[in-house]
């Protein structure tokens, strides 16, 4: 049985990684990490495979603090793959932010719109440079609802439940998946040779769209509004379904999620 270290194994896709595979063991905190520091851990716990989730991914964050960014966005992904051990890293649909085709992007088009999605393109790069079996898997927005003890910044599906006015783009395409889905993806991910893969689901409805959806689907008293002119995230999943690899459509992941907490409260 593959020995698994996961990081940040309290946050939003670490803990239902955990949760999903029983036998990982959780990756010490590693806020103020040293190279050496990470490479001890490694060798004391002694993983097969180490599934990276931590991160700073609040885009505002990133751009107010560009050192913490860069540390914990490049160099710490780097100080794990240098380890050698099979590195499985989360990336982001970010890196597609400020692409000018219409979509949906394969793996090789991108145009980081962002610092943050700057810095991750860059760790996907370096990563791969140091260790070419490396399998970085850009996520789309991911969404669930709360569990307890365990971080759940606002997503998609949390936001919407909450109501009130909310605005999204009539015009901007993004995939949005459901973590449970994502956890459960990663035992295969764990397989798939080293390389860039787009992971989440395919989506061929703009936000807005999503969001009327929703409303309708669950009676929401939510107020849309349209956005306006975005960039769209969206991402051809087709490299990872060539790997067996195949996630629920958007529509059938909220669906799928809804069933699984009794949101109708049929």
């Amino acid at each position: 049985m593959l020995k698994v270290l996961v990081t940040g194994p309290r946050g939003f896709v670490g803990a239902r990684i955990m949760e999903k595979l029983k036998t990982a063991q959780p990756c010490p905190s590693l806020r103020n990490a040293t190279e050496d520091t990470v490479k001890r851990i490694v060798d004391t716990m002694q993983p097969d495979v180490i599934i990276h989730t931590s991160a700073l991914s609040d885009i505002a964050s990133c751009e107010r603090a560009p050192e913490a960014s860069y540390r914990a966005n490049v160099e710490l992904p780097v100080w794990l793959a240098k380890t050698r051990v099979k590195l499985v890293a989360f990336s982001t649909d970010q890196v597609y932010s400020a692409c000018r085709e219409e979509g949906p992007y394969p793996e090789e088009m991108t145009a980081p719109g962002n610092l943050y999605a700057r810095h991750k393109l860059e760790m996907e790069e370096k990563t791969l440079a140091v260790n070419p079996g490396t399998v970085l898997l850009r996520a789309t927005w991911m969404y669930d609802m709360p569990v307890y003890g365990v971080e759940n910044r606002g997503n998609f599906l949390v936001n919407m439940l909450r109501g009130g006015a909310q605005s999204y783009s009539s015009v901007q395409h993004r995939g949005l998946t459901y973590v449970r889905e994502v956890a459960e993806m990663v035992r295969a991910a764990m397989q798939l040779p080293g390389g860039v893969y787009n992971f989440g689901s395919d989506h061929d409805l703009t936000m807005l769209e999503t969001a009327r959806w929703l409303k309708e689907e669950l009676g929401l008293p939510v107020e849309l509004t349209d956005a306006g002119e975005r960039h769209h995230l969206w991402m051809d999943c087709k490299k990872a379904r060539d790997h067996g690899i195949c996630f629920h459509s958007t529509i059938d992941g909220l669906r799928q999620c809804i069933s699984d907490y009794g949101l109708r409260g049929d």
